[in-house]
């Protein structure tokens, strides 16, 4: 017998007490779209490649920009230049004229020269974007192979070039000489002193820089005309000692912060820092005032700790960087082979921190995001993470390159972070690209780019991909997109109620939304180790459509019956949870947990009770003067203990009581039962047995044997006797004494 037999009345009123209801899903990606076709179709000679994005708040437009080769007068089949393309926001067509070139490299048709890497942002002020890419030109005293950055204004109603024609930002050496660059430039604009910061990695020739050490140097811009403000090719990294070309910094990334009126600048690089040694990389950030370009607080901040200190073999590369506007913080990722969990050397994930506006770090260090193939897996990557900060929901979305299932099949994969908690939402690792067939190595997903459009509430992402399709062959790369909007269910009185998986048929969770803000969550499950009960419980933060609770508690210690002593109860901290809800019916459950073998997983629950007087997505009625009884109860001298009381209506009731056996083993018993006057009945209460936590969980393992009976007499709003008479001698019979503990929002006892 299951749960669902037992509750079979419940299933009942889910069903008629739930009307159907409609939301935009969380996590909810449409299906990928091919956005440029460059050169002919089915000729791999020809590629769309590192693709960036920028979103158009005027005119609902994004920008889409990339690195490719073309077959176009005046281009050789080899020449790489920068193109553009604008794409309705709403429904991502194409806008305006199909792929314009952006970058003219050098001479018409010689592919010595080329644009490489552009990136992209956008100016409301003036209703701009402005393009950036590093390449090698033959204007003035430059020659081929010599990589400055460049620029180009484009008028983002038009897609117009606007101003000088490709023009120069960076002066890396003397001009004419080939062996100092600007290469991998990232760009944006700060709209409180309407400048550019254009940041770049870069070998200067100078005393901080000399020929083969690369720092990280910026340029500020006038966000009217593009021209150079205040000191040029300014040193942003320091890494190592002056002039040492052992010790170097690699792949920048910027965040603008509105209210610090400051950019974070992140990297990665070796420094000798003690306890860092040569060729032990880490991430890097730095604050810069975005007025003056002037380094702000500590140079630089150290982000990553990839391994041990000193450890040549973990490292941390590649990172991003997104500002939460709401909380004034910013999350850093990066992809690193470290020790997290056991895993291996050169086993890549993606990692996050967060940092608070002033660079400092908060939270939990170096926590995982992604999981590729499972720990201990080093065949299975996850690289070149990109995140971007969903203010409609509240949340960061991280996304990346990796191979998950087949090595050597590298697609792109997602992460939703709760932004307040950076706890996982969601599908795990949710792919978003398909090239070519599933399970075939020969088709690759790569590069990918995010930006916000906080004007609709949406993420907007684009990759490079290959395919196999009647205008798309191996070999041959082109750009995809996808979008992700945000719920717009919100989690209300209603919610409150019991929740199962059917999967998991045999344990499940009671919600009691307590005000607005909070809610207390009750899982009554199994062991991680053994086939005997176990729950867990916590209060946590209502956001959006989700509770996140951050301290999940664990219990052992207490006595059942008359020998109980709260004083032997001890509370450990379990872990963390999240569920989400797509409407009054469903929801998804990540959690995570640091007892035990309990690790992680997700779930997807479903109703399985309601509280009479409670309406969802509406308001209720709350008539029923039984609906006293429902709501959470303890009795002061047991306090470790307690029970959850869920009135359905036509004098149905549910109970939960959540206690220990008589070694100091967490129990739980639940039943259906009958109100009648002050007293509510329970003559068939069970106890469960025979199963696992998580993916060792068997529904028809469980055994559900009768336990007893029990009985809860109302005496008043805030107290209630509870009777018991178990048919397990071990149990026994007796009484005891209850206190409200919570009354559901919603509820109020008449």
């Amino acid at each position: 017998m299951n749960i669902r037999n037992i509750l079979s009345v419940m299933i009942i009123t889910f069903a008629f007490y739930w009307p159907a209801t409609s939301s935009a899903q969380s996590g909810a990606w449409t299906a990928p779209a091919r956005m440029t076709h460059m050169g002919p179709d089915l000729n791999f000679n020809y590629d769309a490649r590192e693709a960036e994005i920028a979103f158009n708040s005027r005119d609902n437009e994004y920008l889409l920009v990339w690195e490719g080769t073309d077959k176009r007068s005046g281009i050789s089949a080899d020449e790489a230049e920068i193109y553009a393309q604008r794409v309705n926001a709403d429904t991502g067509a194409l806008v305006g004229k199909t792929a314009f070139r952006v970058s003219f490299m050098g001479p018409s048709g010689m592919a010595v020269y080329d644009a490489r890497n552009p990136v992209v942002t956008y100016n409301p002020t003036h209703n701009e974007y402005l393009v950036v890419w590093y390449g090698d030109d033959d204007r003035g005293a430059l020659v081929e192979g010599e990589f400055e950055i460049f620029g180009q204004r484009i008028n983002a109603s038009t897609g117009a070039l606007v101003g000088s024609r490709n023009f120069r930002i960076s002066d890396m050496g003397p001009d004419g000489v080939r062996n100092y660059d600007a290469i991998d430039p990232v760009v944006s604009y700060n709209a409180t002193d309407d400048l550019y910061l254009v940041a770049w990695r870069g070998e200067d020739g100078t005393n901080t820089s000399p020929n083969g050490q690369f720092e990280i140097y910026g340029q500020l811009l006038d966000g009217a005309s593009g021209a150079e403000v205040g000191v040029n090719d300014f040193p942003i990294s320091s890494m190592g000692p002056l002039d040492d070309p052992n010790y170097d910094a690699f792949s920048p990334a910027l965040a603008y912060n509105m209210v610090s009126d400051e950019f974070m600048v992140v990297w990665y690089g070796d420094d000798n820092r003690a306890p860092l040694v040569d060729n032990e990389f880490e991430v890097f950030a730095q604050r810069v005032a975005a007025d003056t370009g002037v380094l702000m607080g500590v140079s630089p901040i150290r982000v990553s700790d990839a391994g041990n200190n000193g450890d040549l073999l973990r490292e941390a590369r590649r990172p991003d960087v997104s500002w939460n506007r709401d909380r004034n913080e910013y999350l850093v990722v990066w992809s690193a082979d470290d020790t997290n969990g056991g895993r291996l050397d050169e086993e890549f994930e993606i990692y996050g921190q967060m940092l608070t506006a002033l660079g400092v770090e908060t939270g939990q260090n170096d926590f995982l995001i992604s999981n590729m193939g499972g720990a201990a897996e080093s065949i299975f990557d996850a690289f070149q993470p990109s995140v971007a900060y969903h203010g409609a929901a509240h949340q960061f979305v991280v996304s990346w390159r990796g191979d998950n299932t087949v090595d050597g099949e590298y697609e792109i994969f997602s992460q939703r972070l709760d932004a307040p908690t950076r706890t996982p939402i969601g599908t795990p690792d949710q792919r978003l690209s398909h090239a070519g067939p599933d399970n075939s190595a020969l088709y690759d997903a790569r590069k990918v780019a995010m930006v916000e459009d906080a004007a609709n509430g949406r993420i907007f992402v684009t990759w490079e991909q290959e395919n196999e399709s009647p205008t798309q062959t191996a070999g041959e790369f082109e750009l995809y997109s996808s979008a992700m909007g945000a719920s717009t269910f919100k989690v209300v009185d209603g919610i409150s109620g019991s929740w199962f998986d059917r999967s998991h048929d045999g344990e499940g969770w009671v919600i009691e939304i307590i005000n607005a803000d909070k809610a207390i969550v009750y899982w009554f499950t199994y062991a991680d180790d053994t086939p005997d009960q176990a729950w867990v419980l916590g209060v946590g933060d209502i956001i959006d459509n989700r509770i996140v609770i951050n301290d999940v508690e664990i219990t052992s210690g207490g006595i059942f019956g008359p020998n109980f002593d709260p004083n032997t109860v001890q509370r450990n901290k379990w872990g963390s949870f999240v569920l989400e809800f797509e409407d009054c019916k469903t929801a998804g459950m990540n959690h995570s947990s640091t007892v035990g073998t309990y690790g992680e997983g997700s779930l997807s629950p479903v109703r399985l009770t309601s509280l009479a007087g409670l309406g969802c997505p509406g308001p209720g009625v709350n008539t029923d003067p039984n609906s006293a009884f429902s709501g959470s109860w303890f009795d002061p001298s047991h306090d470790g203990e307690g029970w959850v009381l869920g009135y359905l209506g036509d004098n149905r009731i549910v109970f939960y009581w959540f206690t220990y056996d008589n070694a100091g083993n967490q129990a739980w018993f639940l039943g259906v039962g009958t109100v009648s006057g002050n007293v509510a009945t329970f003559n068939d209460a069970r106890i469960s047995s025979g199963t696992r936590f998580g993916a060792n969980f068997d529904p028809a393992a469980v055994q559900l044997p009768r336990w007893g009976d029990v009985s809860f007499t109302l005496l008043n709003c805030k107290e209630i006797t509870v009777d018991y008479a178990s048919v397990d001698p071990a149990y026994g019979a007796g009484q005891l004494n209850a206190r409200r503990l919570v009354t559901p929002a919603g509820l109020s006892c008449n």
